[in-house]
């Protein structure tokens, strides 16, 4: 039997993981083209407004608060012997780890658009941005797959409260 705070953490990992997967996906396919084709100037006001609006409070709270949610479910599987789907856990911290990495190298980027005027540097700033959005993406959607993993590796086992 898994516990159910083993069970608890891993399904607010999953869910956190789940919607920043979603919030990448949604940039890679929908957002990002489109931008490509309106212009990096436009990408500009709109990222002044959301990225660097909101998204200075949502998007550092989705990563870390998941990358954190995932540490936390490892350590009570530590605690923990019945659960299974170790592996998929360690992998997701993994490529959730590299996310975060990944943003050590966007983030900048996009803060420093706030003070961007000219076309031609806040076209390289798209173009960078996007590179390093892109791979921050597909390391944070493969986490996620990692986390739905060991979710479905424990879902149907039965828990057990821990004292």
């Amino acid at each position: 039997m898994i516990s159910s705070r083993s069970r608890s953490l891993l399904i607010a990992a999953a869910a956190a993981s789940g919607l920043l997967a979603g919030a990448d996906l949604d940039r890679e396919v929908v957002a990002m083209p489109a931008w490509q084709q309106v212009g990096a100037v436009a990408w500009a006001a709109f990222s002044r407004q959301a990225d660097l609006g909101n998204g200075l409070v949502l998007y550092p709270v989705e990563a870390i608060g998941g990358f954190l949610l995932i540490l936390a479910a490892i350590v009570s599987f530590h605690l923990d012997r019945a659960a299974t789907g170790r592996f998929a856990l360690y992998g997701a911290a993994l490529l959730a780890a590299a996310g975060l990495l990944c943003t050590v190298k966007a983030a900048p980027i996009m803060l420093g658009v706030a003070q961007l005027e000219d076309p031609t540097a806040l076209r390289q700033a798209f173009e960078g941005f996007r590179h390093w959005g892109s791979i921050r993406a597909a390391f944070q959607v493969l986490a996620f797959f990692a986390m739905a993993w060991a979710l479905a590796a424990n879902l149907g086992r039965p828990t057990r409260d821990v004292g």
